[in-house]
């Protein structure tokens, strides 16, 4: 399953999480990568979209995730742990060209508050070039619960 629902969040919602911005606690690849409290209000709010789909159950990981011009993510599978059922992405900003997510040849277009839910274990998904700008996006991984 790949499910994509716009307006997950808004635009004064996204801006709440730029306090987090300036703490990275890691980059890979050229990202910078910030974790934030698994119960924060649009974790929340973002999970109660699939709260009925049980790969879906409980957040074990939430982070924004920023991809600055120039970088790109190549096709991938979650595996950094084993207990993780599913995946979601919502994009925090769309002020910035190029980086668009694709899952299993399914191009996704970086639109504010998009959010794409899907299995990362099982779909093959990557991060198009940043061509100008930083792409911000909220990443949740869930498991059973």
């Amino acid at each position: 399953m790949i499910y994509i629902k716009d307006n997950t969040i808004t635009l004064e919602e996204a801006e709440k999480l730029k306090v987090f911005l300036s703490h990275p606690w890691r980059a890979w690849e050229g990202t910078a990568v910030t974790n934030i409290p698994h119960n924060h209000e649009l974790a929340l709010k973002i999970k109660s979209v699939v709260a009925h789909d049980k790969n879906f159950k409980e957040i074990e990981a939430a982070q924004i995730i920023t991809y600055p011009t120039g970088i790109s993510k190549p096709f991938h599978l979650d595996t950094a742990r084993k207990t993780t059922t599913g995946a979601s992405i919502t994009f925090l900003n769309d002020n910035f060209k190029g980086g668009e997510a694709v899952v299993e040849g399914i191009e996704i277009t970086p639109i504010l508050g998009r959010t794409y839910y899907f299995d990362g274990n099982m779909y093959q998904h990557a991060v198009l070039n940043v061509i100008k700008g930083s792409r911000h996006t909220l990443g949740l991984w869930y498991n059973y619960g």
